[in-house]
């Protein structure tokens, strides 16, 4: 069971809609909850909101992952095709394919360390009886 199924129905709205309008204000938000500014931020307060807010983080960063990992093959097409002289090579185009390959590679060595660093939590929690120290 994830964050996301314990959160009440408010709470639920509430981190939709911070998905939806990421750089939305306190205000905005409780006005679009139709709450208070000061029960906005009791509800920001709580454990199970941050974590589901973290959750809809990661899992926003694993689809821009997925979003530039594809766009990725593209991109280096592009410059390929800049550089044999097929397209002609704007400076905006080759920002643009730059930014997509460095975002990507970005993106996908933070979710492959974050990864990498739930499984190292992970055998620390639950180590396996041969690797303990004897005391």
């Amino acid at each position: 069971m994830t964050d996301a199924d314990l959160l009440t129905p408010i709470e639920a709205r509430l981190i939709a809609l911070i998905g939806e309008a990421p750089t939305a204000g306190q205000e905005d938000i409780a006005k679009g909850l139709k709450i208070s500014v000061r029960h906005l931020r009791r509800l920001l307060g709580q454990e199970r909101v941050r974590r589901a807010l973290d959750e809809a983080a990661r899992d926003g960063l694993r689809e821009a992952s997925n979003l530039l990992g594809r766009g990725a093959v593209r991109a280096a097409r592009a410059l390929i095709a800049m550089a044999a002289g097929e397209l002609p090579p704007t400076s905006a185009r080759v920002q643009a394919a730059r930014a997509v390959l460095d975002g990507a590679g970005r993106l996908i060595d933070i979710i492959d360390l974050e990864r990498r660093v739930v499984e190292l939590e992970a055998d620390r929690a639950n180590p396996a009886p041969w690797r303990t120290n004897p005391q």
